[in-house]
């Protein structure tokens, strides 16, 4: 690693005050503040055979272990190299040694895990909050990103998952979410992630079935995103409440400046373009509730206890606030002794929570049982019936192009029939199978940046332009291929699984008279060959002059 790219305050990292020296293995501990927490044993297990044969060409990095043993070392970079020596059986190690305080090692490790390729979001997440917790005053988010090179918003998205739940860091981990999932959740409250961690596995119970599938699939982060804004996001300009009320609920505070509040947390929800969406649902609803009970205070000091009541139906009660009624529970009156049997009522939900009212709840009053549960005004009749003979209007419009377009359809359909179909099979596939169709095509994977700094690829589009090069024969067979790539999927906890004789690949194997036995025997050769002359572990055979250290 570069020293000079470092600094800790004012203060620059230190030079290297030792030569390249061997180490014993034995004399060196694995530092507790190392970000990185995941790594993956299958190629810890290839570098260890490419040390046996090599050695370790790149030098740890090391510090005198603090408050420890003369001659004890903490490793400070290059965890990765130090746990496949001990694989390797090795005694000793190459390094070099520094003299760093906690917080120029605690950076260093970050900066050198910002610049891996295959380091998880989370560790790099876990390396910028420990900076924090070290030196608040010193690291910041605008800090941090000059530091390594990052924007803010990307700062500040990294440091977000960390309040994921466990399942959800679990799932994420296990690569059963993407970063782009973990960050949509992560933004929410602990209660509201559990719902959407759900959300994003709608075919399992709970979360430890979802974790146990190691096949279970996410849906798109489009989806999830759509269910947020349609199930979790509270728009506080339609709130019963002021949200400017500092008093209201004196530990929330005003929601202006709440930071759970899109417009008051712009790196957090920069993509979000209305500026006044809470999206904490339980400081919502306390909000509610506080302003309820200061509205039917002056009642309750009068010795009246008024009735709570709600806008919802009755079914959508599903047995849980018992003392609650619901819509068709009550009947609204007029005025206060309308009939013998009225209350004082207050509206518990819906822009108007906190409203007075009075309500008859006797079935056979006199003067209410001519009104029905759910009769509505004559306003409303009208009202409904212009919506629903709009709504049928649509619909049969709808249906009458379609069955117009089916009748003009031609026997052979045309180019841009052609590549609407193929296109739209191609999107209901799935990420996966958008991967695998761009690598069997050889389409050029360009990633562009989202609002929250991470990389994606726009399989829809790259499909798209590769579509449209296609000649007509080329596209019946894409429809083909698309109907069959799902069958490439290879269970990784039962590799030897092999491919079913009912599965649409095989069978269309025998249809084009193709000799699986004879198109897959020379495979296992060919491999062998490839990987005899493949070059090794480039962390130990070539030392480049400016390399990162490999951990």
């Amino acid at each position: 690693m570069n020293a000079t790219m470092v600094a800790s305050g004012t203060k620059s990292v230190p030079p290297v005050v030792s030569s390249i020296q061997d180490i014993p293995l034995a004399k060196i501990r694995e530092s507790k503040t190392n970000p990185r927490r995941f790594f993956d044993e299958a190629k810890l297990v290839e570098l260890a055979d490419n040390i046996r044969q090599h050695g370790v060409l790149q030098p740890i990095l090391l510090r005198p272990l603090p408050d420890g043993e003369a001659g004890t070392y903490e490793l400070v970079a290059g965890t990765r190299r130090y746990r496949a020596s001990k694989l390797a059986k090795r005694e000793s190690i190459p390094a070099t040694v520094r003299e760093l305080t906690d917080a120029q090692a605690l950076e260093l490790q970050v900066i050198e895990n910002v610049q891996r390729v295959d380091v998880h979001p989370l560790d790099e997440a876990q390396g910028y909050a420990a900076l924090i917790e070290l030196q608040p005053d010193t690291y910041t988010v605008e800090s941090i990103s000059s530091r390594v090179g990052r924007s803010p918003a990307y700062i500040s998205g990294r440091l977000r998952l960390i309040q994921l739940i466990a399942e959800a860091k679990q799932a994420f981990y296990e690569d059963k979410l993407t970063v782009a999932h973990a960050f949509e959740i992560a933004r929410l409250q602990p209660n509201d992630q559990r719902r959407a961690l759900q959300e994003c596995f709608p075919h399992y119970r709970n979360a430890a079935a979802i974790l146990k599938d190691k096949k279970a699939e996410a849906t798109t982060v489009r989806e999830l995103r759509a269910w947020i804004e349609r199930e979790i996001h509270l728009d506080l300009t339609n709130a019963p409440f002021d949200p400017q009320n500092e008093t209201l609920l004196p530990k929330a505070g005003a929601c202006a400046r709440c930071p759970k509040r899109t417009g008051s947390n712009p790196l957090l929800f920069l993509e979000v373009r209305q500026k006044s969406i809470c999206t904490d649902r339980e400081c919502y609803r306390a909000k509610v509730e506080a302003l309820v009970q200061i509205q039917v205070k002056p009642l309750e000091e009068k010795g009246e206890k008024p009735l709570r009541v709600s806008q919802a139906p009755a079914w959508q009660a599903n047995g849980h606030a018992k003392d609650v009624l619901f819509e068709g529970q009550y009947r609204k009156a007029k005025a206060k002794g309308e009939c013998p049997n009225t209350k004082p009522a207050v509206l518990i939900d819906g822009k108007s929570a906190g409203s007075i009212f009075y309500v008859c709840q006797t079935e056979k009053c006199e003067v209410h049982n001519r009104v029905t549960r759910y009769q509505r005004t004559p306003q409303e009749q009208a009202q409904h019936k212009k919506e629903a003979l709009a709504e049928r209007v649509e619909k049969l419009s709808r249906l009458r192009i379609l069955e117009a377009i089916r009748k003009k359809l031609p026997n052979v359909l045309s180019r841009p029939d052609l590549e609407m179909v193929a296109l739209d099979y191609f999107r209901r596939l799935g990420h996966d199978n958008h991967r695998r169709l761009s690598k069997l095509y050889a389409w050029e994977e360009k990633k562009s940046k989202t609002s929250w700094g991470a990389q994606t690829v726009d399989y829809e589009k790259i499909a798209a332009s590769g579509v449209q090069t296609m000649k007509p024969a080329d596209v019946h067979r894409f429809l083909v291929v698309c109907a069959l790539v799902s069958d490439l999927y290879c269970p990784g906890y039962n590799p030897r699984q092999s491919l079913a004789k009912d599965s649409n690949l095989a069978r269309t194997a025998v249809r084009c008279k193709i000799d699986i036995t004879k198109v897959t025997a020379p495979l296992r050769g060919e491999l062998t060959k490839k990987s005899k002359h493949s070059p090794s572990a480039p962390s130990a055979t070539h030392k480049p002059s400016k390399e990162k250290p490999t951990r």
